[in-house]
């Protein structure tokens, strides 16, 4: 059982799923098939260049430049479906928007457009399995300042673990941090957790403290169910790393543990 929070720091969530072989047969003309399933609730199509080193998949027959990513955006901006020839990816992103949680919405949500994708892939494409080589949950929590984080010297009252490397300097500058932890949880489950400040990307000149946690895990040549197994893994590993690091009293006084989630 875990915790939930009512005012959960959470700025964006990525459930990603990669493929090996990637889908060669996947082209360019058959975005728009793929697109005409998804398109009334995801209106908006751009395009971006190819993450996970699919930029240098060998192109065949006569394509000749590399398939790019394709975001597929709904008319709110929230969520994203993101399709390249080795990845399917689902972003939510909160845009002022209440966070909806993992199990009761998000999750579904990816296994409703990964169908989707998979009948696609059968039908339009000719591809008869999908293998998921990889796997990766994301989440994303952003704090700006506010009353118990005003900047990076505030960091280790929202991770007391944390310290900022005193060099003697009396220097007026705020300092800046970029610190990634790997942790090997299990053979098939790693976390790295990053912790970094910044600034607001909509708000110019508002420090930020970003806290990263990624759960990273290669299946071999999985299918949705073990992709599904892995998952509710991963989730429970990164609400664990999360409660662990972060400090009990904010925990408790502005994020508000309301509940548990299974």
């Amino acid at each position: 059982m875990k915790i939930r929070f009512e005012n959960s720091p959470i700025n964006e969530l990525v459930i990603a799923t990669y493929f090996n072989p990637p889908m060669f047969a996947l082209r360019s003309e058959h975005i728009g098939l793929f697109w005409s399933r998804i398109r009334d609730e995801f209106p908006f199509v751009e395009q971006q260049a190819p993450v996970g080193g699919a930029e240098s998949f060998e192109q065949l027959g006569d394509e000749f430049f590399p398939m790019p990513r394709f975001w597929f955006v709904a008319e709110d901006k929230i969520n994203l479906i993101q399709l390249q020839k080795n990845a399917f990816m689902l972003n939510w992103r909160r845009r002022d928007a209440q966070y909806p949680h993992f199990a009761e919405n998000l999750k579904p949500a990816f296994d409703k457009y990964f169908t989707i994708f998979e009948d696609f892939a059968r039908n339009d494409v000719g591809v008869d399995e999908i293998n998921i080589d990889l796997c990766e949950l994301t989440y994303i929590n952003t704090i700006e300042a506010c009353e118990y984080w005003q900047g990076p010297h505030d960091t280790a009252k929202v991770i007391p673990s944390f310290a900022i490397l005193d060099v003697g300097s009396k220097g007026v500058a705020a300092p800046a941090f970029n610190c990634t932890y790997v942790y090997a949880q299990s053979d098939d489950l790693q976390l790295r957790v990053s912790i970094r400040n910044g600034e607001a990307t909509a708000k110019p000149g508002t420090p930020v403290l970003v806290l990263e946690i990624k759960a990273t895990g290669r299946l071999g040549n999985a299918g949705k169910s073990g992709a599904d197994a892995w998952f509710a893994k991963a989730h429970d590993a990164i609400i664990d790393c999360f409660v662990t690091v972060t400090s009990r009293d904010i925990q408790h006084t502005y994020w508000k543990p309301v509940g548990e989630v299974s």
